[in-house]
């Protein structure tokens, strides 16, 4: 007979859709929760770009500084017409406890041109200068967060 995953850990799984949700989710429980976002972005020139997302439990709603420490990352080769579609990015996120109540934790992304860079899914990389970037805040557990890269980074 079949073993059953509890819930949380089936519903973190299908929303991820990704091994990595599994492992997190067996192993961390409660610490690992995931975050679907869908990425869009405008008159871009062809070629390709990197993508990074990065959740923040700690950034009251703005673009987090260069000493904040994202709890979700990952990074991806996207193309400009994947983002004129809308690209679909999980994020499994780690945490030590639960989000702070008043918080406003926020979800930002930002390409530039080229290639990832694989090294740490993203976690150490920051908006360089001409990069375009959004930034949304995160919504209630199981909403997908919209983020429109409509701004340039200085």
């Amino acid at each position: 007979m079949a073993r059953r995953l509890p819930k949380k850990i089936a519903r973190t799984t299908a929303a991820a859709g990704s091994w990595l949700a599994l492992v997190a989710a067996t192993s961390l429980g409660h610490a690992a929760d995931t975050l679907q976002t869908e990425i869009r972005a405008k008159g871009l020139g062809e070629g390709a770009y990197r993508l990074v997302v990065q959740s923040y439990d700690e950034a009251d709603g703005a673009l987090p500084g260069r000493g904040a420490r994202p709890v979700g990352s990952t990074q991806r080769a996207v193309t400009a017409d994947e983002l004129r579609e809308g690209v679909r990015v999980n994020l499994v996120e780690l945490r030590g406890g639960e989000t702070e109540q008043g918080s406003s934790p926020v979800v930002v992304a930002w390409i530039e041109a080229g290639q990832p860079d694989l090294e740490f899914d993203g976690r150490r990389a920051r908006p360089q200068p001409g990069s375009k970037y959004g930034v949304a805040r995160r919504g209630a557990s199981g909403q997908a967060v919209a983020i429109k890269l409509d701004k340039v980074a200085v």
